[in-house]
């Protein structure tokens, strides 16, 4: 094969100079993009791989970015938490990361329970230039774990490549629940694009996520799954039952039914996924044939949505402890509980495991937690 200076000796001086312009300026084009390509690769290692704590409980393997901009990165280890309470309105005005006290809790009693874990809080509506000195204002018992991060991300750009883009057409916005037909779109898709751990932000993570193994799902009854609190990877079995569960949903989605699209999908999906009779319960299931598990409602659900009064019952606290020991994550109801005052420093159970396991924001609340 010729070399440069052969194919350069029997070229007249102009074109000598063509030539050599020509080959350098390939050169230079090849190790822009081989730079590129390492760069991407050594993100994806870095995101790919757990957080790697000392006994300080601070990062090691390199800082986690207060502030985490697209794209996101596949990884089993990702935990989402998704804010999608301005969907479909028709001006939002950009502005700050507002979290409740409770949601806080939420983050930050997964956060230091799972610090191999990166959570990342997806926030839907739009942010001003400079929330992050807001945020670090308010709310610095997160930041300082050193695994939390905040994800901008449109709803478009969330459901753009996933099988159900073409809701946002028309029948998504004219839904009757938009808020929560959007979120249970989106805690899918997200799964979908880049696999982990899904949570509601009205839980309180009493145990870390290592135990409950991969691609699993909880019932919130015998019967009946729920989809707030979610794991499957982005490859393999877990991947393919979002897919087929997304690929149905672009067909029956149901914009009048508040739980059509959530729970009741969820449970007929995993029942044809895995070939359940209709008889089976989901009381005792654990791993299944089909590669994903089933874990009981006692796991994250140990109180039923109609009993979530005994989450501010002062006198309930000796009858709901006795039913934690198998428990991972505490659901509360959010939307049968918001509107009750929980008080600092008061008997009452949500208090008292909050007080447990999200000590700094608990007691940053003031009178009312």
């Amino acid at each position: 094969m010729p070399t440069l200076l052969t194919v350069l000796k029997g070229l007249p001086l102009m074109k000598k100079w063509l030539v050599l312009i020509f080959f350098l300026l390939a050169v230079c084009i090849s190790a822009y993009y081989y730079t590129i390509q390492v760069e991407q690769s050594r993100k994806l290692a870095f995101y790919n791989r757990p957080f790697v704590v000392n006994k300080k409980g601070k990062a090691r393997t390199g800082y986690a970015v207060p502030f985490i901009w697209r794209p996101i990165s596949p990884s089993p280890f990702n935990v989402f938490f998704v804010e999608t309470s301005c969907a479909f309105k028709s001006s939002v005005k950009p502005g700050f990361l507002h979290l409740s006290k409770r949601q806080a809790c939420a983050i930050y009693s997964t956060a230091v329970l799972n610090p191999r874990h990166r959570i990342i809080i997806v926030h839907t509506c739009p942010l001003i230039q400079d929330y992050s000195q807001r945020w670090e204002e308010d709310w610095p018992e997160l930041l300082s774990l050193g695994n939390v991060g905040v994800v901008e991300a449109e709803i478009p750009w969330l459901l753009s490549e996933t099988p159900v883009a073409s809701l946002l057409n028309g029948r998504l916005n004219r839904s009757a629940y938009p808020v929560e037909h959007t979120s249970d779109l989106v805690r899918l898709a997200i799964l979908y694009k880049y696999g982990g751990t899904y949570l509601d932000t009205d839980i309180i993570s009493i145990r870390p996520l290592d135990g409950l193994g991969q691609n699993y799902i909880g019932a919130q009854e015998n019967t009946v799954l729920a989809n707030g609190i979610m794991n499957f990877s982005p490859t393999d079995v877990g991947h393919q039952f979002i897919e087929e569960t997304l690929s149905t949903l672009k067909f029956s989605y149901e914009g009048s039914a508040w739980s059509a699209n959530g729970p009741e999908l969820i449970t007929n999906q995993l029942r044809k996924f895995c070939k359940l009779d209709e008889k089976d319960t989901f009381d005792k299931m654990g791993k299944l044939d089909c590669g994903l598990t089933v874990h009981p409602p006692n796991t994250f659900y140990p109180i039923p949505y109609w009993e979530w009064k005994q989450f501010v019952d002062e006198t309930s606290w000796p009858r709901i402890r006795d039913q934690l020991n198998n428990t991972y994550i505490l659901h509360f109801w959010n939307k049968l509980t918001k509107d009750t005052v929980i008080h600092v420093g008061s008997q009452q159970p949500y208090g008292i495991v909050a007080a447990n396991y999200c000590s700094p924001i608990y007691h940053k609340s003031g009178d009312v937690f």
